[in-house]
């Protein structure tokens, strides 16, 4: 099953991201990791003022625009970075940021600048294993999106907020269409929901994974909040889809969704009660640097992504994952071998031009006797299989020549 690790700081030399157990043959796109970033970056006034060029580095597990099977290695510098911004919170622990909480675990030797490994800067390297996750899951279908709920007045809020230094929070919902039924279990490890939620969790910033209708559900009866189901003959789906796509950690064929609850930005502009890690006294703050007014507008991409990367976990470990894995490599290998057939045929048009300038025939029965003979040569076990795929080819080929 495939595993990830992030690391990095957010003030450190990069950012990175190192994914083991991937699949040997599958497509790295970097164009569209770059474009996944690009989504995740900062765009307006609403955003922080740090503008990161995060393009990805490739160290390691891809080969010729594929991976090789052994661990894919992603890295992201940091080149917008402020460190002095932080000189004078060294011992003063921001309000609600893992200031405190990591001073506690490491014993003081935690690096506060930017928040360091607890930064939203580290969603960067999620969102490039996220972009690999979804072009994987798109090759069976499976699509992840996700949007801000209500985002015009989201932005009104986070405007209004921006304004006075302080910060709003927001929500955002997320639907994944494409998953079969019967991937995940009862089992808390590997439950849908659990799976998710630990991933998405992981995100800076989220306090609440909800999935369906989530916490309007207490209100309902089970009257109301049961999904029926229906049956053409063929195919199941319920007519509602309260539950979210999942009874009993399974998924069960509707769209998964889910919404996720981002807190307010806690770095603020304003005064705010702290500690002196030193003297441990109390005091006040108030905080500099480079903020979000609001972190949910730029996460519906970093959701996608522990999304993505939760369901192709999912995937490596359903029972039926052999068999999606092995129809993955030959989406994969038919993609590759349309390609070859289409520039096999534009130079058979061009043969085809050559020939007629030139008034040679069509077909050279000698020519294609020695092309079966030497094709079959290569895979002799499957000399019969090879000749017949060729004497086809040849035929396509002197339709393209004509």
């Amino acid at each position: 099953m495939m595993d990830y690790t992030i690391f990095g700081e957010s003030h450190g030399p990069a950012v990175g991201v190192l994914l083991r157990d991937v699949p040997p043959g599958l497509p790295v796109d970097e164009e569209f990791i770059c474009r996944q970033l690009l989504r995740r970056a900062p765009q307006d006034p609403l955003s922080t003022a740090r503008h990161e060029p995060d393009q990805v580095e490739v160290l390691s597990g891809v080969y010729q625009g594929v991976t090789t099977g052994m661990p894919v290695c992603l890295l992201l510098r940091n080149r917008d970075v402020r460190s002095a911004d932080y000189d004078a919170l060294r011992h003063t622990p921001r309000p609600s940021h893992a200031d405190y909480t990591a001073w506690v675990q490491s014993g003081g030797r935690n690096d506060p600048r930017g928040g360091g490994a607890f930064s939203g800067r580290l969603t960067a390297p999620l969102v490039a294993a996220g972009a690999l996750a979804k072009n994987w899951l798109s090759l069976q279908d499976i699509e992840v999106n996700a949007q801000v709920i209500d985002e015009n007045a989201l932005r009104q809020r986070a405007e209004a907020a921006r304004q006075t230094g302080d910060s709003v929070g927001g929500q955002v919902r997320c639907i994944v269409t494409g998953l079969p039924a019967g991937w995940g279990g009862p089992d808390w490890r590997e439950t849908v929901e659990s799976e998710i939620a630990r991933h998405v969790f992981a995100i800076p910033g989220v306090k609440a994974v909800a999935f369906g209708a989530g916490e309007e559900l207490a209100a309902l009866r089970g009257s109301q909040a049961n999904d029926p189901w229906r049956t053409d003959g063929r195919r199941v789906w319920s007519v509602t889809n309260h539950s979210g796509g999942i009874n009993g950690g399974i998924t069960n064929g509707m769209p998964v969704e889910f919404t996720v609850t981002f807190r307010p930005t806690p770095s603020i502009a304003q005064p705010q009660e702290t500690i002196d890690l030193e003297t441990m006294t109390n005091t006040k703050i108030t905080i500099g640097g480079r903020h979000d007014a609001c972190i949910a507008l730029r996460a519906p991409v970093v959701v996608e992504s522990a999304a993505a990367l939760a369901l192709w976990r999912l995937k490596g470990a359903d029972g039926g994952g052999e068999l999606d894995d092995l129809r993955g490599q030959l989406d994969i290998l038919d993609t590759e071998l349309t390609t070859l057939f289409v520039q096999r045929q534009s130079i058979s048009r061009r043969i085809g031009a050559y020939k007629r300038e030139h008034h040679l025939p069509v077909q050279d029965a000698g020519r294609e006797e020695q092309v079966l003979h030497t094709r079959g040569d290569l895979v002799p076990e499957r000399r019969q299989q090879v000749e017949r795929l060729f004497r086809l080819l040849m035929e396509l080929s002197r339709e393209e020549q004509a």
